[in-house]
């Protein structure tokens, strides 16, 4: 038993003459943050593509459609060689007036 308790005193005088690991000083440069989808899109030249229907009259009654509103279904990043812009897709939307 004084063997083991020898030598469980042996090993702690070894690690109270280790220097503490957990305090180092590091100094190091970090990256910048890199710039959203968004704040990118935002600065690129934009070009709006419409989806209207092509026959604006209600299936019920026949009557012609007027549009409601309109509302931006996603943007897209077009690549051309040596250009770059933006592409706004625009869904409208329509409503009988005799009907509804």
């Amino acid at each position: 038993m004084d063997k083991q308790v020898s030598l469980m005193n042996l090993m702690l005088k070894m690690t109270e003459n280790v220097p503490d690991a957990a305090v180092q000083t590091i100094t190091y440069k970090r990256q910048a943050h890199k710039r959203k989808r968004a704040d990118l899109l935002a600065a690129l030249p934009a070009e709006e593509v419409h989806h209207e229907l092509g026959d604006k009259h209600c299936p019920d009654c026949h009557h012609e459609l007027i549009e409601i509103g309109k509302q931006s279904v996603r943007q897209e990043l077009l690549f051309i060689p040596a250009q770059l812009k933006r592409l706004d897709h625009i869904q409208h939307a329509y409503k009988c007036k005799y009907c509804s």
